[in-house]
C-alpha cells in the first residue's frame, strides 16, 4: 500500500521561513541555468496559463524535475483577482504535488498558498541581490495584495539597510490596509501608502510590480537611473506592467527566455514588434553562476521579467518535504 504525506497551511509555516526561501530560490536559479546550458537533467511542462470563465481570473500549471532533486514538482495555482474585495478570500490559491523520479509514485501532497507566495517574493529579493545597486534604501511596490507583502519581507531578509517602503495599488483602502498591518510588523521601517503610482516609483532603488495589469502602469519618465525592476506581474499572454520604453534602455534579465516571449513583461513588446529577444542581456541562472555580470555601475536601469520557474518550485517543495519527514509533521494518507 502507497502512502503520501499532506502538508497543511500551517505545516508548511513551521517548516520554511524566508531565509530558507532565499537560498532554496538562489539553489534553483543556479540549478536552472546549468540546466539551461546543458550542464545538468532537467525536464519541464510548457509554460500554461489561461484565464478562467469568471472575469479577473486566471489558472496557471507547471512541472518539472531538475537534476539531483530527487521529485517531479507539478503546482496548480489560481488567480482570482476579485476574491478580497467581494469575498474576503485571497487572489491566489495554489496546490503541489510531489511524485518519484525513480517510479512516479505520489509521495506528497501540498497546500501551496504560502509556498507560493513566499518563494515569489523569495524570487524577487535574490533577483534584487544581483541586480539592484548596493545598499538600497528604499523599495517601491505596486501591487498591494499578498505577493506585495512577501516581496517585502524577502526584501527586508535579504537587505539590512532599507528605510523606507512605498505602495500604491488602485485600492485606496488596500493600499493603506498594507501600510498599517506591514508597519505593526516591522516597527523600525517607514511604510506608507501613497496616492499616485509615480510616487512608489520616482527617486526609488528596488521596484516591484506585482499585479494583474494588461496596460502598462509604471511610465517611462518616473524611471531614474539606477533604478531595479523586479515585474513579477506578467505571468500570461497579453499581461504588462510597464511602459516599453523602459524597456529599451534598460539591462533587461529573464528567468527563463522561452516562458517570458510567450508571457512576460517583455510578450507584448515583442509582439509589437517594439523589442527583439536580442535585446535580452541575460538569464538569470547565467549571473547566478558567475557567466554573465549583473549590474555593473549604479547608473543602470536593470530590470527583471520573471514568470515563475518550476525549477523554483521543485527545490523549494521538496526543501519542505524533507524538513516534513524529518521532523514527523503531516497527515500520512494511504492511496
Amino acid at each position: 500500500m502507497s502512502r503520501i504525506i499532506y502538508l497543511s497551511e500551517a505545516e508548511t509555516k513551521q517548516l520554511l521561513g524566508m531565509k530558507e526561501f532565499l537560498d532554496y530560490v538562489e539553489k534553483a536559479y543556479l540549478l536552472y541555468g546549468q540546466y539551461q546550458a546543458g550542464k545538468i537533467s532537467g525536464t519541464f511542462s510548457p509554460m500554461v496559463s489561461f484565464p478562467a470563465t469568471v472575469e479577473h481570473s486566471d489558472i496557471d500549471y507547471r512541472a518539472g524535475s531538475i537534476g539531483s532533486i530527487p521529485t517531479i514538482c507539478s503546482t496548480m495555482g489560481f488567480g482570482f483577482w476579485d476574491n478580497p474585495s467581494k469575498f474576503g478570500l485571497p487572489s491566489l490559491w495554489s496546490i503541489a504535488a510531489l511524485n518519484s523520479t525513480e517510479n512516479g509514485m505520489p509521495l506528497c501532497l501540498i497546500h501551496g498558498y504560502y509556498l507560493s507566495v513566499a518563494r515569489t517574493g523569495a524570487s524577487s529579493a535574490v533577483s534584487s541581490k544581483y541586480l539592484a545597486k548596493k545598499n538600497p534604501k528604499t523599495l517601491g511596490i505596486i501591487g498591494s495584495g499578498i505577493l506585495a507583502k512577501y516581496m517585502l519581507k524577502a526584501h527586508l531578509e535579504q537587505f539590512n539597510n532599507l528605510e523606507e517602503a512605498l505602495v500604491w495599488s488602485r485600492s485606496k483602502e488596500r493600499r493603506e490596509k498594507f501600510a498599517s498591518e506591514m508597519s505593526m510588523e516591522n516597527p523600525n521601517l517607514k511604510i506608507r501608502a501613497v496616492s499616485n503610482p509615480d510616487e512608489a516609483v520616482s527617486e526609488i532603488d528596488i521596484v516591484c510590480t506585482c499585479t494583474p495589469s494588461r496596460e502598462p502602469i509604471v511610465k517611462d519618465e518616473w524611471v531614474r537611473d539606477g533604478t531595479h525592476i523586479n515585474a513579477f506581474g506578467a505571468d500570461a499572454k497579453g499581461k504588462q506592467e510597464l511602459d516599453p520604453s523602459i524597456l529599451k534602455r534598460s539591462k533587461i534579465v529573464v528567468d527563463s527566455i522561452d516562458q517570458c516571449i510567450v508571457g512576460g513583461e517583455i510578450n507584448v513588446p515583442l509582439s509589437q514588434g517594439l523589442l527583439k529577444t536580442s535585446d535580452v542581456y541575460a538569464q538569470i541562472g547565467e549571473i547566478v553562476n558567475g557567466w554573465k555580470k549583473g549590474r555593473l555601475n549604479d547608473s543602470e536601469i536593470t530590470v527583471m521579467d520573471s514568470t515563475g520557474l518550476s525549477a523554483v518550485d521543485a527545490v523549494c517543495y521538496y526543501g519542505a518535504y524533507e524538513k516534513a519527514l524529518s521532523r514527523k509533521i503531516g497527515v500520512t494518507l494511504e492511496l
